[in-house]
């Protein structure tokens, strides 16, 4: 129960609806029953209340989670007998057997049937009715439930009424307008060049439905088809047309029987018309074929326009499709420009390099020279010529044309720079480099990282070992983080041109579009910078 009271208003405002149509649809809108007021309808509103209790914490979970349909099946089933006989005490406490013979005898004149004697014992009829009770309440409170249990249901209708009034004109609205006011005009052309007599009231709420249906089976169509689920969306529309046919003849006898508006339908009394066929039979078979003639009227109009749904759905999946294609050859040609880019960005970058390298292989040997001469005389000027050797060979190199090198070999490289300065400085700065993570499967764009830490040695103070400098890399199978901290240097400093961090965040731009984040942290006394990357 604590999870139907943590969105407060949300409840209210389904409770709140539910209470309402309980309320229109068990009113006793003829006065024949002094009771109902307060006896009958609080009782039927207990009921139709534990009825929306069952449903919203068993049986919708069930159907949506369960894969046994017998099991659904038999909820379903378990919560019929008991409402239904529910609803047959709340008629038995209610209403007495004088008001329930009134009433009978006031629809048998309603409908124009010859007077019979009405049985007090006449059980079928009350719990017939206590039956048909439940399956109505059990289908409004279905659709309820399934707006009640969505998750940000408030959030769903914002955005659905954003996309609404951003996909929808004046122009749209017009010709929505004008579509309908055409096909009640086409519905209507028989009566009105004939004559005949017309209830505007009964015909325009009853075209109500018809509309309502005409959207929902709009939007189903459209998501079956976007799946490529033709047939399928076809039977649900067919599926559909026969239950709007069922809510439309339950709607004209609420209408005519509850609220006493004339059943006028298509210029012709639809209970004279019964009566006056001649068949004297009960008040329950000329009900059932008042509706049965309501529905062999307004089937094969409510067919078209289900039909109409279903193709203009159709229609708007195809237009979808074409613009999807529309969007996919547009970010196809932004990638093939922004690989071009990047390909420009790197011929250039290694033309630049390529100005720099003044006959390497000279360079290289003077280098391994160097070395082999000062390793009898110092193996610390030795190990740091090699270092140098190393750190200018991994620079200049090509990378055997591969916009990517192995991480492991960008961790060696900032190891053997950090080993480079420690000899500098004979091992005095206090340094705190880990990794972690799988490090020798990864790729990644060249000499990314080394500028951090370059940046870290040029203006950090790197003497206290109580604010060493931070250098940690992890790696998991989504993405890298690699964090650089260093405490501020005090007295005179280097000035900043920022072309290293820039070129940096090009490079990023090019290489990781959308997928990285660099955060810089500038403070007084520290400098911390986050590169993270998705992998």
């Amino acid at each position: 129960m604590s999870k139907f009271f943590t969105n407060l208003y949300k409840n209210l405002f389904f409770i709140g609806m539910y209470t309402i149509l309980i309320v229109i649809f068990s009113w006793d809108y003829p006065g024949y029953f002094s009771r109902w007021s307060y006896i009958g309808l609080p009782l039927t509103l207990l009921n139709s209340y534990l009825l929306y209790a069952a449903i919203y914490y068993m049986i919708y979970p069930a159907v949506r989670i369960s894969k046994s349909w017998l099991l659904n099946v038999a909820f379903i089933m378990l919560t019929m007998v008991f409402s239904t006989a529910f609803y047959y005490l709340i008629s038995r406490v209610s209403v007495s057997d004088e008001e329930l013979r009134a009433s009978f005898d006031g629809m048998q004149k309603k409908m124009q049937t010859p007077m019979k004697p009405y049985s007090v014992n006449r059980v079928g009829e009350v719990l017939g009715g206590s039956f048909v009770t439940f399956w109505i309440f059990f289908g409004i409170t279905w659709f309820l439930v399934h707006w009640h249990r969505k998750k940000h249901l408030s959030f769903r209708l914002r955005r659905w009424w954003k996309q609404q009034s951003l996909n929808t004109s004046g122009i749209h609205l017009l010709y929505l307008t004008m579509g309908w006011v055409f096909w009640l005009f086409f519905t209507l052309s028989p009566v009105l060049f004939t004559g005949k007599p017309i209830s505007w009231q009964t015909t325009l709420l009853m075209m109500l439905p018809s509309v309502l249906f005409f959207y929902i089976n709009l939007k189903t169509s459209f998501k079956l088809l976007a799946d490529n689920k033709l047939f399928l969306a076809l039977v649900v529309t067919l599926c559909w047309w026969a239950v709007l046919l069922i809510v439309k003849a339950v709607l004209f006898v609420i209408l005519t029987k509850g609220f006493g508006l004339p059943a006028v339908l298509d210029g012709k009394n639809v209970y004279d018309a019964v009566a006056n066929a001649g068949d004297k039979m009960s008040v329950s078979y000329n009900l059932g074929k008042a509706i049965g003639t309501i529905l062999s009227g307004a089937a094969f109009k409510e067919l078209v326009i289900l039909l109409a749904s279903f193709i203009y759905g159709y229609d708007k999946r195809i237009t979808k499709y074409r613009k999807e294609l529309v969007t996919i050859s547009e970010s196809r040609q932004q990638e093939q420009l922004r690989q071009k880019v990047l390909e420009k960005a790197v011929v250039d970058a290694r033309l630049q390099s390529l100005k720099y390298q003044i006959n390497p292989h000279f360079l290289f040997n003077s280098l391994n020279f160097l070395y082999s001469q000062s390793l009898p005389l110092s193996e610390e000027l030795a190990r740091a010529t090699m270092l140098l050797s190393k750190m200018m060979r991994y620079g200049l190199q090509e990378n055997n044309d591969e916009a990517k090198v192995s991480l492991s070999g960008e961790v060696e490289h900032l190891q053997n720079f950090i080993e480079f300065n420690q000899l500098r400085f004979s091992n005095q700065l206090q340094i705190d480099f880990r990794t972690n993570g799988q490090i020798a499967i990864r790729r990644i764009m060249p000499l990314l990282l080394i500028t951090f830490v370059e940046n870290a040695f040029k203006y950090g103070e790197l003497h206290q070992s109580e604010f060493p400098l931070q250098i940690h890399l992890t790696v998991d199978s989504q993405k890298l983080i690699f964090f650089v901290k260093n405490k501020k240097r005090t007295g005179p400093k280097e000035d900043s041109t920022g072309i290293g961090l820039e070129n940096i965040r090009n490079r990023l731009a090019l290489g990781y579009p959308g997928k990285h984040t660099l955060s810089i942290s500038d403070g007084q006394d520290f400098y911390s910078t986050e590169l993270t990357i998705i992998l």
